[in-house]
């Protein structure tokens, strides 16, 4: 009959097998998967993990185990495990690469987490595959692949009752104003989106599905999130010794929180 340490040795040999792994990720019993963007990458996920945490913990405290949540772009599944590990009950992960989603089922599955369950989709197309209200919604270093990315945040929001969280990078801020209809009308800016080609990073699995992106502005994303419904958007402070891009507001993990039942438009 193997041993315990038999059928430990077995199951991390399957989760090096389904390698690589973009994260480090403790799966329990001393089982783990390693990055293979450490040397160069471990910071920002460890800087994106606290303050991803810290958000959540701060706002949900003790209730958080009553709390059904979903994760947009899971990936293989680094921050759905960290909310199961706050505690959160009920974590519901969706991702357009098939590949990744298979990584995040299968360490579920290892973990013993019954309770995750996971859609293969495009996040501009939620309203087709996911019906569920969640009382928080994560979004992490996804929008800013999209070419979409005020679509993927509604369709988001109108299954988001109290609280979304967004990291993305962002592009520097813009400010001005243009024509609107004729000359003497003028419209302010409110914030903007930079056009990205990411078409030197076809072969990515990290990147969206098709190479053009919008990467917002800080502006733009709290002008979004508010037109979306969220009364409150809050910019979460990197910690002081986090991710230079962090530190430098080069990126963000940006908070927003509405009144229970209130639906965006």
């Amino acid at each position: 009959m193997p041993t315990p340490v038999d059928k430990n040795a077995e199951l991390q040999a399957r989760i090096d097998e389904m390698g690589p792994w973009f994260y480090d990720m403790e799966i329990g019993n001393g089982l783990r998967t390693t990055s293979k963007v450490a040397a160069t990458h471990d910071d920002i996920h460890v800087t994106r993990r606290e303050m991803v945490s810290r958000a959540v913990q701060s706002h949900f405290g003790d209730r958080l185990q009553g709390v059904n949540a979903m994760d947009v772009g899971c990936h293989e599944g680094y921050f759905s495990f960290l909310l199961r590990e706050l505690g959160v009950p009920k974590i519901h992960g969706v991702d357009l690469r098939l590949e990744s989603l298979n990584k995040a089922k299968a360490l579920a599955e290892i973990a013993g987490h019954d309770s995750m369950t996971w859609t293969h989709c495009n996040c501009e197309a939620l309203d087709q595959h996911v019906q569920d209200q969640y009382e928080l919604c994560l979004c992490v270093g996804l929008i800013y692949h999209l070419e979409n990315p005020i679509r993927c945040l509604r369709q988001i929001a109108d299954r988001c009752g109290e609280m979304i969280v967004v990291e993305t990078q962002v592009c520097n801020e813009i400010h001005g104003e243009t024509e609107w209809g004729r000359q003497e009308c003028r419209m302010p800016y409110q914030g903007g989106f930079a056009l990205i080609d990411e078409t030197c990073f076809d072969d990515n699995p990290e990147t969206g599905a098709s190479p053009l992106a919008l990467c917002p502005s800080p502006a733009a994303l709290e002008t979004v999130l508010k037109a979306l419904g969220f009364d409150r958007v809050e910019t979460i402070a990197p910690p002081e010794s986090g991710n230079e891009q962090m530190l430098r507001g080069k990126r963000v993990v940006v908070a927003g929180y509405r009144s229970q039942g209130h639906q965006s438009g």
